[in-house]
């Protein structure tokens, strides 16, 4: 799983020289809190007071999210308030010599409005949707205090919340342990049962759609054909690789659709459509946005799965799921509120995400659930090709943890393309035998849900995010030992008998 890359400081300079100039005296003091339930749902619960930059904080950029119901908006080059007018003190950081140089929406206009126009009702369970236009990216300009500019910002009433825009974290070394595709098997062999749900009709995939978010794949590997059908790439502006890699999400895609060819590995889930989108750009690293996209490209029923990692607070900085950054976040409740299926790799980084004093009351930030499905890494099983240390479905040490985990799957001993130290036939003919963390055990939840969405469809049901996630959790395979909850190991075949029931 790859970490949020760095490519964000000059935004967090610009706000953080801004923020002095932000006090905005003239604003009403409600500002500072939300008017509603609602609102207080959606509201950040607790800026920080003081910024301390952590080693993949951006020094370059900034990301502001101006309160919901501000009417923040770009006029003639300049923000400005619908409800309260020129924002005087933002324009004199902007102008002639101030400390930002740029301000622009986070999110694309293009974006937003394309999902406003395909987006069907929410349900009456639907969180409510984040106003995304309320989103801007500033860059400072060389030489400013970035902190102190993010400080001066969440000073501000008018700003839910300022932060130094996260960068692209390299995906921790795979362990040398051995496996095989041993993950497939039943649950009585530590695996989800995949075997099974192929011979259910919908259960390899059929009529779903699966998108990876990251990087680093191989498009032309000999066992990933469907990474180069007409429509594949989904692209979030011009891909860019932060690694110059093309092995991590060649190993995430093998697991999931690799051809069922006779030769090299088997996705778990052949029959769905495949689609990848760039977590990072010409522009930057551009998660937000990634999300956003591939929320464009699918409908309900379909799966997003977001192969990155971030750091947390400056005093609990091991790596977290990437909706601890508040527009990932966003952009996440808005997939969600789709009816489209977001997995997320856990991290890597052995945190606790019931540390309030780290991640708030409740992970991220005191905000409300997501209705993401979050991933940890479990033992697995131990062969006389893969022996680990770990028992089966006990945590892996390194495994971020907590009640905001949902599931698990194997974080170490996983067979499938790419890297190269299983057998190597050249660049296209890689594989491996020992891919791990919470990279290789969020492609293995994501084929569940595939596999199940795909069930639930072929029995006229579109299951929502959250009656997806209860299903696993509910029919999973429980979590062995102690050390942190990462929640149960999916179990296609008590899943879709429960499936079955709905009828």
């Amino acid at each position: 799983m790859r970490t949020v890359p760095p490519h964000v400081p000059a935004l967090s300079r610009l706000f953080r020289a801004v923020l002095p100039c932000l006090a905005l005296a003239a604003l009403p003091a409600a500002m500072a809190a939300p008017s509603s339930p609602s609102d207080a749902q959606q509201a950040i619960s607790q800026k920080p007071v003081k910024t301390t930059l952590g080693r993949y904080d951006s020094r370059e950029f900034i990301e502001v999210k101006f309160a919901q119901d501000s009417q923040v908006r770009m006029s003639g080059g300049a923000l400005a308030s619908a409800k309260f007018g020129p924002l005087l003190a933002l324009q004199s950081l902007t102008s002639g010599n101030g400390p930002i140089a740029t301000v622009e929406p986070l999110f694309r206009a293009e974006e937003t409005a394309t999902l406003a126009a395909t987006q069907s009702a929410q349900k009456a369970s639907a969180q409510a949707q984040p106003d995304l236009s309320q989103w801007y990216r500033m860059r400072v300009r060389p030489g400013q205090d970035i902190a102190r500019a993010i400080d001066e910002l969440n000073a501000m009433g008018i700003v839910e919340i300022a932060y130094p825009a996260p960068l692209p974290v390299r995906a921790p070394a795979s362990p040398a342990y051995h496996d095989y595709q041993y993950y497939k098997l039943p649950a009585a062999n530590n695996g989800i049962d995949a075997e099974y749900a192929r011979t259910v009709p919908g259960g390899n995939g059929a009529g779903v759609r699966v998108l990876d978010i990251e990087y680093s794949w191989n498009t032309n590997h000999e066992d990933l054909s469907k990474l180069r059908a007409p429509g594949a790439a989904i692209n979030n502006g011009t891909p860019k690789d932060p690694f110059t890699d093309n092995n991590h999400g060649t190993a995430v895609m093998g697991q999931l659709i690799a051809d069922n060819n006779g030769i090299g590995v088997t996705g778990l889930v052949t029959g769905a459509t495949a689609h990848f989108t760039n977590a990072m750009n010409t522009n930057g690293y551009d998660p937000a946005n990634a999300v956003l996209t591939a929320a464009n490209a699918l409908r309900a029923g379909d799966v997003i799965l977001i192969e990155q990692q971030t750091s947390g607070p400056s005093n609990c900085n091991g790596y977290v799921p990437v909706e601890w950054v508040p527009s990932i976040y966003d952009a996440i409740v808005v997939a969600v509120n789709k009816g489209i299926h977001v997995v997320q790799a856990g991290g890597n980084g052995n945190q606790n995400l019931d540390n309030t004093a780290c991640f708030g009351a409740t992970f991220p930030r005191g905000r409300a659930d997501s209705g993401s499905i979050i991933v940890g890494a479990g033992g697995p099983r131990s062969t006389t090709w893969c022996s680990d240390s770990t028992a089966e479905r006990a945590r892996q040490s390194f495994s971020t943890y907590g009640r905001r985990v949902n599931v698990q799957a194997w974080g170490r001993c996983v067979t499938t393309t790419g890297y190269g130290n299983l057998y190597n036939g050249g660049t296209n003919a890689y594989y491996t035998k020992t891919f791990s963390g919470t990279s290789s055990a969020s492609p293995i939840v994501a084929a569940a849900v595939v596999s199940l969405s795909g069930v639930a469809k072929q029995r006229g049901i579109t299951l929502t995010p959250r009656q997806m996630r209860d299903l696993l959790v509910s029919t999973g395979t429980p979590q062995a030992g102690s050390g942190g909850n990462i929640g149960p190991l999916p179990n296609l075949r008590a899943a879709i008998a429960r499936i079955n029931a709905m009828r």
